[in-house]
């Protein structure tokens, strides 16, 4: 629970407001000077860590001005707590930042010195004190804001292996406001950019919208490849209405509001532009465009206008008549190759067909490049586990729910009385994360053949004979929730059988005898990580306190991501039972077609 007067961050979002914030820091930057007199630090915070994400929608960005370097508070590294009284929020690019004001305060408390919740009954009656640095003159920590501290320190205790990752990236991340302007061939999906270009074409549309093609004669793979008219083996995909520049050099940009409405009054074809904040994304032909929004925080702002630098258009100039050079002298070189030759027709042939299956192979290879590049930003944008692949990518994804309660189970008879089936023949694909899983120790997901127990054929191998048949299965249960659970509820779980196969092919590895063979039972470790991230060390951990998976709602100690797999669902034969399985089948789902993509 927030002190009194303290903002969720999610809250944080009126720009022009004061808040005080309460955050653990998941990352910071190097002080450095500004363009004035002062210095300003840099540090994002986040409050709350239910979800399992770090830099989510609970971060915020903060920004601290002091007039030298020795004025800032002392920050030990990333997982300190920041506690910020009466910052202001201003709109920069893209996001709301928390900002240094007069009459703001800072302090810092450093995570080696925040007990855990069990030892905090000292600080709860103020009879203690944690230690903090502080900017000067800010009011000291009250009894409720140092417990919101231990508890805030605790919550975020199961993600200190992903914050320290997030503070790795964002440390390697170049700085947006520096690094906007930029040339066609280096931009990328999902980032802001300012780009300047000729336009090519203008398409106005009947929502109010508009489109442009633009380029600056630089080549980028994930545009859309404009087919080169002279270019006989590919003519039959050109777009005989396209005048050009041919080959990936032209972006589209839909431009909305007052931007769109300046450039139907304003622009022509041929005209060199400016484009401000262009969001770069993936259109639905998986190829890169750019969107000019609508500006929430700037209502009147328009981020297009005409390019007036001479400099800034003999660039574009120049790499115009470079690409042209480069088009005359391609047609000529071609004209030379298609003059009569003394060759028979049967090599020119050879040589033709050639060209179009090497042609035809680099297209395929690209477009599979494409759509891997799609797939990978899709899921880190999703936050899905990318090492985890299943088989069926096209079909539709069905939820724990809707596997567990399928209508297609209700069915009748020829006189129209209703009935259950027992099970259903399918197979779904979902997203899901597992959250437990059975056996509780590793060595013993690998399975004797010999063992009676295991395998009731066991018992009718021949005495003296039972070493030469012996061999080992995999034989496991994974308890699975949905990847994304509505707050506040208690999220259905569906018990999965990973069999000898489904085994093999998740770990790529053969079953074994794992309490013999320690090397193999530290691969598989290694494997499971991957798969479910901490549950084997905080399954291990709670089973020494007497307690045990799954976690109760509410409690974010496992660190996991979600990923897609494959659940067949079948029937297992059982003795019939008039209560619980009249028809003597019980209803099991199984993994399928679902591998680790490693190389361990």
């Amino acid at each position: 629970m927030l002190p009194t007067g303290f903002t969720a961050v999610k809250d944080a979002t009126a720009v022009g407001s004061r808040v005080s914030l309460l955050g653990v820091i998941i990352s910071i930057k190097e002080q450095r000077k500004t363009k004035g007199t002062d210095w300003v630090l840099e540090f994002t915070i986040q409050d709350d860590f239910t979800n399992g994400s770090v830099g989510s929608g609970a971060s915020i960005n903060c920004r601290l001005f002091r007039p030298s370097p020795d004025k800032f508070p002392k920050i030990n590294g990333v997982g300190d707590i920041a506690l910020l009284r009466n910052f202001g929020l201003d709109g920069w690019m893209d996001r709301v930042d928390a900002v240094w004001k007069p009459q703001s305060g800072v302090l810092v408390f450093p995570a080696s010195g925040i007990p855990v919740p069990e030892l905090s009954q000292a600080y709860q009656v103020g009879s203690q004190n944690l230690p903090y640095s502080a900017v000067f003159g800010t009011k000291d920590s009250t009894a409720q804001e140092q417990m919101a501290v231990i508890q805030l320190k605790h919550s975020a205790s199961g993600s200190v292996r992903q914050v320290k990752q997030y503070a790795a990236a964002s440390s390697s991340v170049r700085d947006p406001v520096r690094d906007r302007l930029s040339l066609i061939k280096d931009l990328t999906y999902d980032r802001f950019y300012d780009v300047r270009a000729q336009v090519v074409n203008i398409y106005y549309n009947n929502y109010g919208t508009v489109d442009l093609k633009v380029t600056d004669y630089t080549t980028n793979k994930d545009l859309f490849l404009y087919v080169d008219p002279d270019d006989e083996d590919w003519r039959w995909q050109q777009d005989k209405a396209w005048k050009g520049p041919c080959g990936q050099l032209t972006m589209n940009v839909l431009l909305y509001g007052n931007s769109a409405v300046w450039s139907t009054e304003n622009l022509a074809v041929g005209d060199y532009v400016f484009l401000r904040n262009v969001h770069t994304k993936m259109s639905q032909a998986n190829k890169l465009e750019g969107v000019l929004h609508e500006d929430k925080q700037r209502p009147n702002a328009i981020d297009i206008r005409k390019l007036v630098s001479v400099t800034d258009i003999k660039e574009i100039k120049d790499r115009q008549q470079d690409y042209d050079k480069k088009r005359v002298k391609k047609t000529a070189f071609e004209d030379l190759q298609n003059e009569p030759k003394k060759s028979s027709a049967k090599a020119s042939a050879k040589k033709k067909a050639e060209k179009k299956a090497r042609q035809r192979a680099e297209k395929e290879q690209e477009q599979r490049e494409l759509a891997e590049k799609a797939e990978k930003w899709e899921a880190d944008r999703n936050g899905v586990n990318i090492n985890i692949r299943a088989a069926f990518p096209e079909v539709q994804p069905s939820t724990i729910s809707e596997i567990l309660y399928n209508p297609h189970r209700s069915s009748r008879t020829t006189k129209y009385n209703e009935f259950t089936l027992a099970f259903l023949n399918c197979r779904h694909r979902s997203r899901v994360r597992v959250v437990d899983f059975f056996p509780p120790e590793l060595d013993l997901f690998g399975h004797c053949t010999a063992d009676p127990s295991w395998d009731k054929r066991a018992k009718n191998v021949a005495p003296g004979d039972s070493h030469r048949k012996q061999r080992w299965e995999w034989g496991f249960v994974l308890l699975l929730e949905d990847a994304k659970v509505p707050p506040d509820t208690v999220s259905e779980k569906l018990c999965v059988v990973v069999g000898n196969e489904a085994g093999q092919h998740l770990l790529d590895m053969n079953a074994q005898d794992l309490k013999n063979d320690r090397k193999a039972l530290k691969r598989l470790e290694e494997k499971l990580f991957i798969l479910w991230g901490n549950l084997f060390e905080l399954k291990t951990e709670l089973r020494l306190l007497g307690s045990d998976m799954p976690l109760p709602p509410g409690d974010n100690r496992l660190q996991n991501k979600p990923f897609d797999c494959c659940i067949e669902e079948y029937g297992h034969e059982v003795p019939m039972n008039k209560d619980n399985n009249p028809a003597g089948y019980q209803r099991m789902h199984r993994l399928a077609g679902t591998r680790i993509m490693t190389n361990i």
